[in-house]
């Protein structure tokens, strides 16, 4: 063995380096499939295409495609069944390697509701900043006979007044009951006051 060694030691230095670089190519190749077996590299599927599912119902499909899945947000939307997965990220058809997490968006079985936050008596931009702030979508306002320009008198929901505080769905249509500035003669005015405006001689008929 002594002599094996002593024989290895006496052979040419560039043998040597040969040797040290065949060993080094040897170890980076080694590293390099390793990374593309821990990495999965071309080994792509598709995100199956579930939205419309309940999650139950596309567990299998995420399985059968060797891909992990994580719940992480829920919306309203009218237009699906409550708790059917609406979202995918990655989206659906996409490729990505095995493994991958997908994260997915569900349809909320109840729609998110709101406080109607206390608007009366401040000017209609702060009451619809209030408004939208708070998370309603579909905000109009009309106006009506009013002291002040641009004040607002209320709230209406579904055709009538709501007090502050009330909860109403994020996407109902609410409507703000502006001022518009111009006071309409009252109805209830009697001849008195009508002869004091005139100089408050009733002899004039």
């Amino acid at each position: 063995m002594k002599s094996f060694i002593d024989k290895i030691f006496k052979l040419p230095v560039y043998v040597h380096l040969l040797a040290v670089g065949v060993f080094m190519c040897l170890i980076i190749c080694f590293v390099l499939k390793s990374i593309d077996s821990y990495t999965n590299h071309n080994q792509a599927v598709h995100v199956p295409d579930v939205r419309g599912l309940q999650v139950k119902d596309a567990a299998p499909f995420f399985e059968q495609n060797r891909l992990r899945y994580v719940i992480v947000d829920s919306i309203f939307s009218k237009d699906a069944a409550p708790g059917a997965i609406v979202e995918l990220l990655p989206e659906a058809n996409s490729k990505v390697k095995k493994n991958r997490i997908v994260y997915v968006t569900v349809n909320a079985k109840t729609e998110e509701t709101a406080p109607v936050p206390d608007i009366t008596d401040i000017s209609f931009r702060q009451a619809y900043a209030l408004l939208s702030a708070r998370g309603f979508i579909d905000v109009e306002h009309k106006y009506v006979s009013g002291e002040y320009r641009d004040l607002t008198l209320g709230v209406e929901y579904e055709g009538r007044m709501i007090n502050s505080g009330t909860r109403v769905p994020l996407t109902a249509k609410l409507t703000l009951v502006v001022s518009d500035g111009n006071i309409m003669p009252q109805e209830d005015d009697s001849i008195e006051n009508i002869v004091e405006i005139i100089g408050g001689d009733e002899s004039w008929f």
